[in-house]
């Protein structure tokens, strides 16, 4: 029960102020919730504290006035049951309250007893939009004076947690990248002078990715943006972001590329490869090696004072993507090495012009493959001698595993948005080197 409701904390977090509101809303309702700690999280990550304050009134007063409105309907066994208001403290609350009116619902903030509060209000018909003013402004102090004093406290120390912990990380100079690959080239390159994040996490497509809100704050925080050149991402959301954060200053590391151009395909949500440019090119030591340069210019670009350290860190990611061509091309050129591979989304188009390789894809155009298409890939498959058909964990394996089971071919799992850039790409020519 803890892990869920952990990660439905995560999710209302993503979500931002609309997910502060839901919070506070479970919490004014009948059904118990923290929306202190989404608040906290939200306004940790650089949300609007005015901002976050109003999210939270408007959804815990919307809650509240649930309550207001089971007690307005006069069923004192649903308020027994469902909000656990025994009839003899409705009387007594009721008692309270006669004679003060609707201005009581200020206090229908308290614990154990706003509740009641609210739902005596709604029992005696006192008046809807006087409750509804004053239950808001009650609420509105409460989170005010909640927030002050929960900055404060963590403004004077009271112990390292983890969110401080990852905030002392972030006491460094940001940089935000679009993929994990790019994130490994500029941790590599960058040490600890700068932390570095990516936009699309581990387990989601590139193509389609939405960033959250909390993620779009985060990005405007950045000192630059890295980003991988024509990605359907970047496609879609780099001029919102640039508009989100008009300070933020951008570095295209695909610059000096020889890219693979095609007449272009558009996918499922009708992002389009931008040119018909193949995107997926940090699939290639010798692409690589470009990516891993202009870093450095960026870098050196951003932080003059620490040139000759990028200097070196560069030279050494430098030396290790060479190191890890020479294996490759030693494994791949092996006489029991395939010289053909299929694979679910074309992500290998790089990897497979370094080294001589044909790459079928099972994907046509962005899509789904048609029958027609499904049958001529797995007469080609025959004639190409193909055994390995290659499938990202974001795609569905139902295609991959027909077509293997048609030609005698097995299906391998590979993942190519990997942070182990290396390891990942000597695991694939690995799985095309017969046993």
């Amino acid at each position: 029960m803890d892990a869920v409701v952990e990660a439905l904390l995560k999710l209302l977090i993503d979500w931002g102020y609309l997910g502060l509101f839901a919070s506070a809303f479970l919490a004014g309702s009948i059904i118990p919730f923290s929306s202190e700690l989404v608040m906290m999280a939200l306004v940790g990550v650089g949300l609007s504290p005015v901002g976050c304050v109003l999210s939270a009134t408007l959804g815990n007063t919307a809650g509240g006035m649930t309550c207001y409105y089971l007690g307005r309907l006069g069923k004192t066994e649903w308020i027994s049951r469902y909000l656990k208001v025994k009839p003899d403290k409705l009387a007594r609350t009721e008692r309270f309250l006669q004679g003060k009116g609707a201005l009581m619902g200020f206090f229908t903030f308290l614990p154990f007893v706003g509740e009641a509060i609210a739902v005596a209000l709604g029992f005696m018909r006192s008046n809807l939009w006087l409750t509804t003013l004053s239950m808001g402004v009650g609420k509105a102090v409460r989170y005010a004076v909640m927030l002050l004093a929960m900055t404060s406290f963590m403004g004077c120390g009271g112990g390292k947690t983890a969110g401080t912990q990852a905030d002392e990380a972030k006491t460094l100079p940001l940089l935000t990248v679009t993929v994990e690959p790019l994130r490994y080239f500029t941790q590599a390159i960058a040490g600890n002078r700068f932390h570095v994040v990516s936009m699309v996490p581990k387990g989601s497509s590139p193509e389609t990715y939405d960033p959250t809100p909390r993620q779009l704050v985060e990005v405007s925080r950045s000192s630059a943006y890295l980003r991988i050149g024509h990605i359907g991402f970047e496609q879609v959301w780099m001029e919102r972001i640039a508009q989100n954060a008009p300070r933020l200053r951008f570095f295209d590391t695909s610059k000096g590329i020889d890219l693979i151009r095609g007449e272009g395909h558009r996918h499922r949500d009708g992002t389009r490869h931008a040119g018909g440019v193949e995107p997926h090119v940090w699939n290639s030591p010798r692409n690589a090696a470009v990516i891993a340069t202009n870093i450095f210019s960026a870098l050196c670009t951003l932080d003059t004072l620490h040139t000759a350290e990028y200097r070196r860190r560069c030279d050494s990611l430098l030396v290790h993507i060479r190191q890890t061509d020479s294996l490759l091309r030693r494994r791949l050129s092996s006489p029991r090495a395939d010289r053909a591979f299929m694979i679910y989304h074309p992500a290998l188009s790089y990897f497979a012009r370094d080294y001589g390789l044909r790459q079928l894809s099972i994907e046509e155009g962005g899509k789904e493959p048609a029958p027609a298409h499904l049958a001529q890939l797995i007469e080609t498959a025959r004639r190409e001698r193909v055994r390995v058909i290659f499938i990202q964990p974001e795609f569905d394996r139902r295609h991959a595993e027909l077509i293997a089971r048609q030609t005698g071919t097995r299906v391998v799992d590979i993942h190519p948005l990997s942070y182990r850039w290396s390891d990942e790409l000597l695991r694939t020519a690995e799985a095309l080197v017969a046993p």
